[in-house]
């Protein structure tokens, strides 16, 4: 009998633990995404434009760009990824890009 209790609270702790863990894991932000949205001569940064990312076809995220051209996009992780910016409803820019832990930053270029 008290080998059966025993047993019932180790499997009651170790559940326990478990679902901490899942739940530590879903309120992570993942990895990220950030850079900076230039034009093609390098120059000059565009402001105020929308950085979106998406993988299968599913946003994963988007970040309006500051002043200063940067973006940041958190919750991502590593995959293949399609991203695309946007002036208002324009299209100005889309590419695909792999990411990978070692591969957080990324610029873009607009011609």
């Amino acid at each position: 009998m008290k080998s059966r209790s025993i047993f019932q609270s180790a499997l009651m702790m170790a559940l326990l633990a478990l679902v901490f863990s899942l739940a530590v894991r879903a309120q992570s932000n993942g990895d990220f995404l950030k850079g900076v949205v230039r034009t093609s001569s390098g120059g000059g940064v565009y402001a105020s434009v929308w950085v979106i990312v998406r993988q299968g076809g599913y946003e994963k995220g988007r970040s309006l760009t500051g002043d200063d051209g940067k973006y940041y996009i958190s919750n991502l992780y590593d995959g293949v990824y399609d991203i695309t910016v946007y002036q208002g409803t324009r299209e100005l820019h889309k590419e695909r890009v792999e990411l990978r832990s070692d591969t957080r930053r990324h610029d873009i270029s607009i011609r």
